[in-house]
């Protein structure tokens, strides 16, 4: 496992870098066997641009086998990932799917980490891209799956909880989100979106099919560490002092709300020993062994 560790521990360092230029010439996609990209043109940028999508589709890869989309970090960086990943992808004989939100087409944390749901429309959210990406991977691929698995750590796995708390999650078959710096917590709270569902305009009945879901949260039990990259603004701290409260407040709210609708909360929470910021092989077992056993 420790070739599938390498490639998430280098994509989710949390470093700042802007994504290339992609006002290319775009060929006909396509995903062949092995690593590789195609350009994927969608409404939320510029007619004139395309954004990446990696992938690496192991050889013995079949119509019925899993598609994994991973979300990156804030480095925004993923073109290493399928070669790092290569080995247990072919073991496991999963699809993954790896869109490059590129510091260009989506500047800053406002377009990737919090979907531009304060800035545009709503047909314009980051969070429903995947959704498109989706349809054209099972296009060129034969997949007969109806739904995607999605993980995220860190900047990724403030991408994934609120792709799933703003509405996106029609083609979701399970959702992983772990070590989160920040989270929208699922309830009206003082501090509005991207903080709490204050300003979402959603309802009852909103939240009560968002806690139905099929949702992991993996938190690292060492992740107490404030870095450079951890957010303390007045309405994040509020959230907790590290990155592990703050997922432990995440779930604990969730709970709180579950039970004042009267409903189960499908979510769940691990926590993994021994783990920092960046996944270890036991959090990495526990998504893929999620995944395979999944029905």
């Amino acid at each position: 496992m420790r070739s599938l560790s390498a490639f998430i521990i280098i994509s989710v360092v949390c470093i700042f870098v802007s994504g290339c230029s992609q006002k290319v010439d775009i060929n006909e996609p396509a995903i062949n066997s092995g690593e590789g990209f195609f350009y994927f043109k969608d409404k939320t940028i510029s007619e004139a641009s395309a954004m990446r999508v990696y992938y690496y589709k192991p050889k013995r890869f079949t119509a019925d086998r899993p598609i994994v989309f991973l979300m990156h970090g804030a480095d925004r960086k993923v073109e290493h990932i399928p070669k790092e990943a290569a080995r247990d992808l072919e073991k496991y004989n999963i699809l993954l799917i790896l869109p490059e939100y590129s510091e260009q087409l989506f500047p800053k944390i406002e377009a990737y980490q919090y979907g531009n749901v304060r800035t545009k429309p709503k047909e314009l959210w980051t969070y429903y891209v995947n959704d498109r990406i989706f349809e054209l991977v099972k296009k060129l691929t034969g997949s007969q799956r109806k739904k995607y698995y999605i993980w995220g750590n860190s900047a990724g796995a403030q991408f994934v909880h609120r792709q799933l708390i703003v509405g996106a999650y029609e083609f979701i078959e399970k959702a992983f989100a772990s070590n989160a710096g920040v989270y929208t917590m699922p309830t009206r709270g003082t501090d509005p979106y991207p903080y709490s569902l204050k300003g979402l305009d959603l309802t009852d009945e909103d939240l009560k099919r968002i806690f139905s879901l099929s949702f992991l949260i993996l938190l690292g039990e060492e992740d107490v560490v404030q870095d450079a990259y951890f957010l303390k603004t007045k309405a994040a701290m509020r959230q907790g002092d590290n990155r592990l409260q703050r997922g432990k407040k995440f779930y604990s709210i969730a709970e709180k709300e579950a039970q004042r609708l009267n409903l189960k909360l499908k979510w769940q929470l691990i926590t993994i020993p021994g783990c920092g910021h960046n996944p270890n092989d036991e959090m990495i077992n526990a998504v893929i062994s999620s995944i395979l056993s999944q029905k």
